[in-house]
């Protein structure tokens, strides 16, 4: 009988595990002998009990997985290690399985791949082939799972710091940029090792640098230096550093190399020009190093010109096609088009990742891949914007409400086109989809998580900001303009909801 020990900060998730590994304990020698919701509390229970077979997540509190493991196989080598994680950014989990751990499993945790990886750690077990263990490569996890955070502004200072050290590295008082390599040589795991030792030699003691080539979709490089002129010539002496080094016959390597920043919370913008510039890479340009110099201009300027959140905001299902065609019309008359439509999908697609941890029914982001294709035909290109603004504009509710989606979304629709009526009430909009006022005011509060008249109030609101950053009317004719006869309770409501007075906040729009 193998002895099993469970490490999940997750109770639910925690549970489920332990009622299906009992229910396969019915077909497999193996039993649930403890369990613990942090590493720390997890490593004294495994010490005593010394399980065969540890399920983790990666991430816990006080002692991640990769830690717990780290101490666990010091001092019981053979355990075998299922590793667990709801993180998105682990295509290269073969190379876990493979490299650190016995298997690997994403949540939500499926019971047939459950009792497909138990199987083989059992097989595994009984055939006494116990895998080898490098704890170079829970280093490697560690700095993906590093540079993950710092390039999702996913981290707190202190955290950031503290990751830095544990990477025996100095990041205090540096500036920063984010190199991107396409990573075409890694195109399965079993070329993993191969590629790793080539970035180890380069750059492993280099005390500037962080990387991590354990994403299938490119190679991550963090630089830092106090100082910004040579921060820039790092990176550029870097990036032909992999271009010369790296690159082969039929890899065809691309480099990106984005902007530089001041502050550890900005690394995500570097990242994310970085990112960019692959993305525009797939589409048109042949150049095998992208500077952001190249690009940052136009990227700035395009931008700018979208003003994207805000016209969707303001988009109805009677405009959606004039948006539509004033958006290809943009992207015909720009200087660049295909980087022009290549900013625009991008942080549309960035809405709509936003709005999928929102939603039951999530919108299929396209892969950079399938991007490159959609940009470069015009067809394609009107297609994705008319699914991804419907999907954009579908109202969040409560999935307990689905069968009030059409009377909510046509009561929306009469709030947003009559807002400025100063006797909008719910009554009224309750008559115009045929429910009785106490009904909708029911469902529209649990379906939305708001009253009728904080929703009303939110785009009063928003329409008055909009009036106060973009005209010098007084406030007396926007608080009309919106739907309130007296400026003073305009004023007060705005207050207290924006923190600042109408005047605060024209001036501080117009600096």
């Amino acid at each position: 009988m193998y002895k099993i020990f469970i490490a999940e900060d997750e109770h639910l998730i925690r549970e489920s595990l332990k009622r299906n590994i009992n229910q396969l304990a019915e077909k497999l020698p193996i039993e649930v002998v403890g369990e613990a919701s942090d590493g720390e509390v997890a490593l004294s229970m495994i010490l005593e009990l010394q399980p065969d077979i540890l399920v983790t997540d990666i991430r816990m509190p006080f002692m991640d997985g990769i830690e717990l493991s780290q101490e666990v196989k010091q001092n019981i080598p053979n355990i075998q290690i299922i590793f667990i994680s709801g993180f998105d950014e682990f295509t290269y989990a073969k190379a876990a399985i493979h490299l650190q751990v016995a298997e690997y499993l994403l949540k939500p945790i499926k019971f047939n791949e459950l009792q497909e990886s138990l199987e083989k750690v059992v097989s595994r077990m009984e055939q006494s082939k116990q895998p080898t263990v490098d704890d170079s490569y829970s280093f490697d996890v560690k700095k993906n799972l590093f540079l993950n955070a710092l390039f999702g502004n996913q981290s707190t200072l202190s955290e950031a710091l503290e990751g830095a050290r544990q990477l025996k590295r100095q990041i205090a008082g540096k500036k920063f940029i984010v190199l991107l390599i396409t990573n075409p040589i890694n195109k399965n795991f079993a070329d993993y090792e191969r590629f790793r030792e080539k970035m180890t030699r380069l750059f492993d003691e280099d005390d500037s640098l962080l990387f991590s080539c354990l994403s299938s979709r490119f190679i991550k490089i963090l630089l830092f230096h106090p100082d910004e002129d040579v921060l820039l010539q790092k990176a550029d002496q870097v990036a032909l550093t992999l271009y010369t080094k790296l690159n082969s016959d039929d890899s065809n390597l691309v480099v990106a190399i984005g902007n530089p920043v001041e502050r550890i919370s900005e690394i995500q913008k570097s990242y994310e020009t970085a990112k960019s510039l692959l993305d525009y890479s797939l589409v048109q340009t042949k150049q095998p190093i992208l500077h952001y110099q190249d690009f940052d201009q136009k990227l700035n300027q395009y931008q700018k010109e979208l003003h994207l959140k805000e016209q969707i905001d303001e988009m109805t299902n009677q405009n959606r096609h004039l948006l539509i065609a004033e958006f290809i019309e943009m992207s015909d008359k720009s200087e660049n088009p295909l980087l022009f439509r290549l900013i625009m999908v991008n942080e549309l697609n960035q809405l709509a990742a936003e709005k999928n941890a929102q939603m039951k029914d999530k919108f299929p982001i396209p892969s950079p891949t399938k991007i490159s294709t959609i940009l470069s035909d015009p067809v394609l290109f009107r297609q994705y914007l008319e699914q991804i603004l419907d999907f954009l504009k579908k109202t969040v509710i409560d999935e307990r409400m689905r069968q009030y989606r059409e009377l909510l979304d046509q009561a929306i629709v009469y709030i947003k086109q009559n807002f400025s009526d100063t006797e909008l009430s719910l009554g009224s909009v309750a008559d115009h989809i045929n429910l009785s006022s106490s009904h909708f005011s029911t469902i529209f509060s649990q379906a939305l998580g708001k009253t009728f008249v904080e929703y009303l109030t939110e785009q009063r609101l928003k329409e008055a900001k909009r009036l106060l950053a973009n005209t010098d009317w007084k406030l007396s004719v926007i608080a009309t303009e919106i739907g309130y006869n007296d400026p003073n309770y305009f004023s007060y409501i705005f207050k207290r909801k924006e923190g600042l007075s109408p005047k605060e906040y024209r001036k501080k729009n117009r600096q």
